[in-house]
């Protein structure tokens, strides 16, 4: 691997999309991982059913790993374990890929699509890149079990799906956008298409159920809860028109288009050609599009609450959708459509996730701001009175503004903006260790009742004894 120059094609390309974060940056979780006295939130990895995030980040909370240097590490490791997950993608196709620049262009695209872009904006970007790896080697042992029928090789795919499945549940999909091509394209009879489906589906399934099972013994919060069929119908709706949306990720509308074309170039090309089961190909386009849909929008059923949100880190394979359906239609088109369309959409990434990485900073930036002119006042009222400051008490969690009206995408959460990290960012950047307390009824009607901000000012802020009392705009 290391004497083949493709692999050093694909580093560049992965430093070229995510090479500019190399500087930390903190989301939500980070600030609460970093306040935590010893790093204890660690254990929230367990209760979401992330052992190898757990023991990445504990055992370099053991070691007393500093902040940036814990950074650094998962950010390399996610460098260098995408790189690979692209190039040994890459090998696979290039067996049924016969141009190798539309193969390099497919293996990228599938894997570096308008979603991943939230998979990098966490301290655990390398264990999410783990999970990507394992999905694309779980696939590589699937597809030369349909080969060459070796059941030695469903015994690996199983193991590389316990990896993803226990490193990061939101990629698993990508598993089943890719092996499906594997079960189309090896399935001589339509009793093998129904085997290999549920051999597909059980090395997929097993995995995900005993990741269900670890969150259940470890926390509640993520799923269970009653069942309501409506509720459940509505949130599907709701989550579809948000993901075939693209989130606003790239511009507007413009990967939902990309989209639509990549479907009707494929169904051209497949009408076009002299193949006498034009049909079936139909067929096999739709399976395509609806096995790649409902293994994305599957997770969503389990989950409890009115409306669940969804994020592209959750729904990360749907957008692989594009390069597999080029992958299946290769051999009846054009390459130079499907190139073309590939590298608008490459090149539409990595404007927007430019933009995206840059907003992440000022994000971070103006969150460290608003504290520190917050912990200015403290200071001063500390000093004017002789009262140690030691708690703080919220107000208008609920309908506090998640975002900077000023930055240009809704994807980079302002932490203050959440109690608990808030918090957390608090005692990171002020380096002053609060106790949260309740909000006080006397303190919000004097005070805050008739705020009506959409920008954060000092007057928001009021300290009384030894308690900060913060209104969010």
């Amino acid at each position: 691997m290391f004497k083949d120059k493709k692999l050093y094609l694909f580093l560049g390309v992965v430093v070229l999309f995510f090479g500019f974060l190399y500087r930390i940056n903190f989301s939500v979780d980070t600030y609460l991982l970093f306040a935590s006295p010893n790093y204890s939130y660690v254990r929230e990895y367990l209760g979401a059913g992330r052992i190898f995030t757990w023991l990445l980040f504990y055992v370099m909370g053991l070691i007393k790993i500093p902040h940036i240097e814990m950074y650094l590490v998962s950010y390399i490791l996610g460098i260098v374990l995408l790189t690979i997950a692209i190039y040994e993608l890459n090998k696979i196709l290039d067996k049924y890929i016969d141009n190798k620049f539309l193969s390099i262009l497919i293996s990228i695209s599938i894997l570096i699509n308008p979603f991943i872009i939230e998979l990098w904006l966490f301290i655990e970007s390398g264990i999410m890149m783990l999970s990507i790896l394992g999905c694309v080697e779980a696939f590589k042992y699937f597809d030369k079990y349909l080969e060459k029928k070796n059941k030695k090789n469903l015994l690996y795919s199983f193991i590389w799906m316990l990896v993803a499945a226990f490193s990061y549940q939101g990629t698993l999909a990508l598993f089943i956008a890719l092996s499906i091509f594997s079960v189309l394209y090896r399935s001589k009879k339509f009793t093998d298409f129904i085997v290999n489906n549920v051999i597909m589906g059980l090395i997929y399934g097993l995995p995900t159920l005993g990741n269900y099972i670890l969150i259940r013994l470890f926390s509640n919060n993520r799923v269970g809860g009653s069942f309501n069929i409506s509720n459940t119908i509505s949130n599907i709706l709701h989550s579809t028109k948000i993901i075939i949306g693209g989130f606003g990720l790239v511009f507007r509308g413009a990967i939902t288009i990309l989209l639509v074309a990549s479907i009707t170039i494929v169904i051209y090309y497949i009408l076009k050609s002299k193949s006498k089961k034009k049909g079936i190909s139909i067929l096999s386009v739709i399976y395509i599009i609806l096995m790649i849909y409902i293994f994305t929008i599957l997770p969503i059923i389990p989950q409890t609450g009115e409306r669940i949100a969804v994020y592209p880190r959750t729904c990360y394979a749907f957008f692989s959708m594009i390069g597999v359906l080029f992958l299946f239609a290769n051999k009846k088109a054009n390459y130079k459509g499907f190139m073309l369309i590939l590298l608008v959409l490459l090149g539409m990434e990595f404007l927007s996730f430019t933009r995206i990485e840059g907003n992440r900073y000022r994000v971070n930036q103006l969150d460290r701001e608003i504290i520190l002119e917050i912990e200015d006042k403290v200071k001063e009222y500390e000093k004017d009175t002789g009262i140690t400051v030691s708690k703080l008490a919220i107000y208008n969690l609920k309908d506090s503004a998640k975002f900077y009206d000023r930055l240009d995408d809704r994807l980079n959460v302002s932490a203050i903006k959440e109690r608990p990290s808030g918090l957390a960012a608090y005692t990171f950047f002020a380096r002053r260790r609060l106790e949260y307390t309740k909000e006080d009824k006397e303190v919000y009607e004097q005070f805050f009742k008739n705020i009506d901000d959409d920008e954060f000012d000092i007057n928001q802020v009021i300290i009384i004894d030894d308690t900060i009392h913060w209104y969010l705009y």
